[in-house]
């Protein structure tokens, strides 16, 4: 595999403010992608014009501008459609690559592994408009590989869950493309699905730059875990009751744990702010 063999697709709403930062990390690439398609989801800001104005300035982007609004899962879902080459990898219109040398790290891992490796690197979470990622990098044996369909059932190392891996456009096909009724965790679906019959391999370096929010409230949260407890046992329908109720022993463990560090963390910050 090499970049010809690549295309990005971004998808993109009302985001003017970030695409030009997001297609210069990609222009600025060690290795390239043959083809950058732009999918304007009718955004509302001046994104037209600023997509118009990169696609004047370089030759490799191809904007697409839709008429109507239909959520990131259909603009994803178009622009496999549209995509050319054999492989693909998605952005978000604001996030860009923190290391030029993500892509051509994932390509190396491809081309060791096998062409149905699916290869990501891990997500450098920027806060508050920082130009440092808010956690430190882990061992790379930290970070999931090979068959990671368990470890994404249980929930485990959930901070260590891709974003913008490079995988065979026929491989998302099968796996049924991104679930256009789903407007949050559609990514962990795809994965859970993905996870089946492919292998995943990880850089264990920074790979794309994602801009966290405020936060989720403690309402949001129970919402999340409810959506992504549907999610998960939609997918261990066809499988044994064995597997079945380690998926579920484990992944109540996991989150029993995730939960206990959240409420050591959040009391140790109330010590230190005095927020009570």
């Amino acid at each position: 595999m090499t970049g010809n063999d690549l295309t990005v697709v971004i998808p993109n709403f009302n985001k003017a403010d970030f695409i030009e930062q997001c297609v210069t990390s990609i222009e600025e690439q060690t290795v390239k992608p043959a083809h950058i398609l732009i999918i304007d989801d009718a955004s509302t800001d001046d994104s037209r014009s600023v997509i118009e104005k990169l696609s004047e300035k370089y030759p490799d982007i191809e904007p697409v501008f839709s008429e109507k609004n239909t959520g990131v899962s259909a603009v994803r879902n178009r622009g496999l459609t549209l995509v050319k080459t054999d492989y693909v990898t998605f952005i978000d219109a604001d996030d860009y690559y923190y290391d030029r040398y993500k892509l051509e790290n994932e390509i190396k891992l491809i081309n060791t592994h096998g062409d149905d490796t699916i290869a990501y690197s891990v997500t450098a979470v920027m806060m508050d408009g920082s130009t440092v990622p808010a956690s430190r990098l882990k061992k790379s044996s930290y970070y999931l590989k090979g068959n990671i369909r368990f470890s994404l059932l249980t929930m485990r190392k959930w901070d260590s869950v891709m974003r913008d891996y490079i995988v065979r456009c026929d491989a998302l096909k099968n796996a049924g493309g991104y679930d256009e009724s789903h407007s949050l965790f559609e990514d962990y679906e795809l994965l859970l699905k993905l996870s089946e019959k492919h292998r995943f391999y990880c850089t264990g370096r920074f790979g794309t730059a994602y801009r966290e929010g405020n936060g989720i409230s403690k309402r949001r949260q129970q919402d999340h875990d409810r959506i992504r407890n549907e999610m998960m046992e939609a997918e261990l329908q066809n499988d044994g009751g064995l597997y079945r109720a380690a998926v579920k022993s484990v992944k109540a463990f996991n989150t029993l744990k995730r939960r206990t560090k959240d409420l050591l963390r959040n009391k140790v910050l109330k010590e230190r702010t005095g927020v009570i």
